[in-house]
């Protein structure tokens, strides 16, 4: 018993560490502080990424929290996860209109767009069926870094192993939910990226 406790504090610990909107953060953080994209505006255009993409998506988890229409942080019910994906994939679209109004360059407005377009597939699939979002969102998030130029095969699939045993370890999901969303993550951003911002 005690065991199976410490197994599953282990995968809420990973599962938050590597939650959808941190992952978000350092993904905006990373490449338009540290890669050579953007050499002018950083900061205004961090700040931008910041507030749409992880602040006010987080700040409704919390009022919706609150307000009792999800019961945990995690919305561990499938039904409870719409309506947060729903004013999510609102902020995206509104951080992406801000970005193309600044003519950010187009690799950095594809960050945006992709998280867009990849909640709103989350969305219509959990209509139905409890995909992994972290699985989704982290391989998403690789996949950026891939175009990018950051090939850490190594890496990314030591961090995949490790968001599957946490969801796994916590009863979040089972393997096939987080291996089709490792799967969109992966092949609807490439998609996005090569049709549209490449």
């Amino acid at each position: 018993m005690a065991n199976s406790k410490n197994q599953k504090h282990f995968g809420l610990i990973v599962s938050y560490l590597l939650h959808p909107m941190l992952i978000t953060f350092f993904t905006f953080w990373y490449l338009i502080y540290y890669s050579p994209i953007i050499n002018e505006t950083k900061n205004s255009v961090f700040l931008i990424c910041l507030t749409f993409s992880t602040v006010l998506p987080m700040a409704t988890f919390f009022f919706l929290k609150n307000k009792n229409l999800i019961t945990d942080l995690d919305a561990s019910k499938k039904e409870e996860r719409l309506l947060p994906m729903a004013f999510g994939a609102l902020f995206f679209l509104i951080g992406f209109t801000l970005l193309r109004m600044m003519n950010v360059p187009l690799l950095i407005q594809g960050i945006m767009f992709c998280g867009l377009m990849n909640t709103i597939v989350a969305w219509l699939i959990t209509k139905h069926w409890k995909i992994s979002i972290h699985a989704l969102s982290l391989s998403s998030s690789m996949t950026i870094f891939w175009i990018f130029g950051y090939k850490y095969l190594i890496l990314n699939i030591g961090l995949i192993i490790l968001v599957t045993i946490a969801r796994t370890l916590t009863n979040a999901h089972n393997l096939l939910q987080i291996i089709a969303g490792i799967l969109i993550g992966i092949i609807s951003t490439f998609t996005y990226y090569y049709t549209l911002f490449i």
